[in-house]
């Protein structure tokens, strides 16, 4: 998940500010009638999904980071080896894809 602006490897890109995730707010599902307390249940899930993606991107983003800060001489290791950062990208894509599947199933129960 590079950006293409570090690649110049110029230190004020590290220094721009990042935009900033709001973690949400959980619904609470006491009280709702059982449809708006299925709908609320599962955008409580959508909602984890979302924000345990996102905190993982940012992990592999500040791994990825802290090993090109680097210098040659102190090198840290990386924490995740290059096979476990592509397993963690791919379960990163897979869960959001799986989310995407459950979002339109319950849109097409809407549009009935």
């Amino acid at each position: 998940m590079a950006d293409d602006s570090n690649a110049t490897g110029d230190a004020s890109t590290s220094l721009r500010p990042r935009p900033q995730f709001k973690p949400f707010e959980w619904i609470p599902c006491e009280g709702l009638d059982p449809s708006l307390h299925h709908r609320a249940s599962f955008l409580n899930d959508a909602r984890d999904v979302v924000q345990g993606a996102h905190l993982l991107v940012q992990l592999l983003q500040w791994d990825e980071e802290r090993h090109d800060a680097a210098s040659p001489d102190t090198d840290p290791a990386p924490v995740f080896e290059a096979c476990q950062r592509s397993s963690l990208q791919r379960f990163v894509a897979v869960s959001l894809g799986l989310l995407h599947a459950r979002i339109e199933e319950q849109c097409e129960t809407m549009r009935k």
